[in-house]
């Protein structure tokens, strides 16, 4: 089966890297068939800004290159929860970064919301590498690719001089998977903080 993974917010937030990253971990480093597509308002930070992932069974042929029915959301501000919130399937996950997402979209999918921004400042000094420790929740949570592949994606993909920073947000990713951190009750709307 075709996971279907839509990664949204505004321009400047790094969601295009990821949806790089995350198809390229699964395609070229564990074999899998993966489709990367991108929407963005304009190449300026503020925008929208949009990264469609599929990623299916190397058997499996990947029919349309673009998120039809999300298993997984990213919504890193309002505007993406509200626009894409309600194309998610029932049994899909909805993650918010409730910095920049105060009202939880209307959806069927189970939603997972905390302050990723504000967390990967606190603990890395920068919010720069929020989008790594999304990539890394996200890939958890929907089984997709492993550790080991994100590392030599982001070690291949990663800016001169930033390898370092995005594998430190890598492992704070897995480290809120693997700490309980995240996991909530889906009908609960009140915000982690």
């Amino acid at each position: 089966m075709t996971t279907e993974i839509r990664l949204s917010g505004s321009g400047g937030q790094g969601l295009l890297f990821i949806g790089r990253i995350l198809a390229e971990a699964a395609g070229v480093f564990e074999g899998k068939n993966a489709v990367q597509s991108t929407s963005y308002g304009g190449q300026v930070r503020g925008g929208s800004s949009r990264s469609d992932v599929l990623i299916s069974p190397a058997e499996e042929e990947i029919d349309f290159p673009e998120v039809m029915d999300a298993d997984l959301l990213l919504a890193m501000n309002q505007e993406a929860a509200d626009e894409y919130g309600g194309k998610v399937k029932q049994s899909g996950v909805v993650i918010l970064d409730t910095t920049f997402v105060k009202q939880p979209p209307k959806t069927r999918g189970r939603i997972i919301a905390y302050p990723f921004t504000l967390k990967t400042k606190e603990r890395l000094g920068s919010a720069l590498p929020t989008n790594v420790v999304v990539l890394a929740v996200i890939s958890q949570i929907g089984a997709l690719v492993g550790k080991e592949a994100l590392v030599r994606a982001i070690k291949k993909r990663s800016p001169k001089g930033k390898d370092e920073i995005n594998l430190q947000a890598l492992n704070l990713g897995f480290e809120l998977v693997k700490t309980g951190v995240l996991q909530r009750d889906g009908d609960d709307e009140r915000e982690l903080h």
